[in-house]
């Protein structure tokens, strides 16, 4: 009901802006981001506002924090028509497009460089326009780093600690399964619910990039913190495309470099907020653990299976040569 009253209200001031925007010449573009505005990605979308407002008529609004709703709730809204943009995880797209699943598989990308070749590749180019077919056009992938657990029951340093916690997943059954398969009882639930459910006890833990983690103060709720990488995550910039397919060329063209700058800009503040994160964290009080190369081995190969289980019911072809493409990166070619 909440929801529904938050929407009726963003048609009725969308209606208002946008007629105030056809009186002088301008067109609105509203954003929803689930993080808040300490995040690096949001920095990233003020730099994509800031190069529209530079060089065209396009009145690009941000509301962080999920104030417009969780991903899901806001890509329905652009088939509304309601909101124009959106930054979802793949996870989420997977629900809509089978394949954006194969970059929620854990363990797939040895570091950030690996990353992001292969999906400003062939391959990501491929799977960015797959979206067209189901009323949206993606922009490219921004960087939120490696995903890590936290919880407070006890450290994780071998796979059987994971043994009947509580993990907060994404709503999505390749994170289910994965974590069902390390011997955690996942509980799937948007990322707005979590620090609640997390201070209610309702849940043990989570998994997230630190970034995400930090900003919004998990550390408060959490005891610890292991280091495990296991999936590198990506939030895809998604736009309308009926929203898309009314800009002039040029405006797309000009929506397409703001896209590269807020992508770049998030790829540079990675690595380096990641670290001042875990600086953060560290001083809040949560036990930081890493998790040995041996045990990340072993948890790699115990979900093998569940990787080549969904690999063949997304696109076992599509999957292959995304394991292609990682080869390539990984040899430099």
């Amino acid at each position: 009901m909440k929801m529904k009253l938050q929407l009726l209200l963003v048609v009725a001031t969308s209606f208002l802006m946008t007629s105030c925007g056809e009186n002088d010449g301008s067109i609105v573009m509203k954003v929803g981001i689930g993080v808040p505005e300490s995040h690096f990605e949001h920095k990233a979308m003020v730099m994509f506002k800031e190069h529209l407002a530079a060089n065209s008529k396009i009145d690009v609004q941000i509301f962080p924090s999920n104030q417009l709703g969780a991903d899901q709730e806001v890509l329905e809204s652009m088939r509304l028509g309601v909101a124009q943009m959106n930054l979802p995880d793949p996870a989420v797209l997977g629900n809509m497009v089978k394949e954006y699943n194969l970059l929620s598989f854990p363990f797939i990308f040895a570091d950030q460089k690996v990353a992001n070749e292969v999906v400003d590749g062939p391959w990501g180019q491929d799977l960015l326009k797959k979206l067209e077919d189901i009323g949206y056009v993606g922009l490219g992938f921004g960087d939120f780093g490696f995903r890590h657990i936290t919880n407070s029951v006890r450290p994780i340093e071998k796979i059987e600690d994971l043994k009947g916690l509580k993990i907060r997943t994404m709503q999505n059954p390749v994170h289910l399964d994965v974590f069902r398969t390390l011997g955690a009882n996942p509980t799937p639930m948007a990322f707005s619910e979590v620090f609640s459910s997390l201070q209610q006890g309702l849940i043990d833990g989570q998994e997230n990039p630190l970034k995400n983690i930090e900003s919004n103060k998990l550390y408060e709720v959490q005891k610890h913190l292991t280091l495990d990488g296991h999936v590198y995550a990506f939030v895809v910039f998604v736009v309308a495309k009926p929203f898309y397919d009314k800009l002039s060329p040029a405006d797309q063209a000009t929506m397409q470099d703001a896209a590269r700058i807020a992508i770049a800009h998030m790829r540079e503040s990675v690595q380096k907020e990641d670290a001042e994160a875990l600086k953060i964290l560290k001083d809040a009080g949560l036990k930081v653990s890493e998790l040995a190369e041996g045990e990340k081995k072993r948890m790699a190969e115990m979900v093998e299976q569940v990787k080549k289980k969904y690999a063949d019911e997304i696109n076992p072809k599509f999957y292959q040569s995304l394991k292609d493409e990682v080869a390539k990166a990984e040899k430099g070619e």
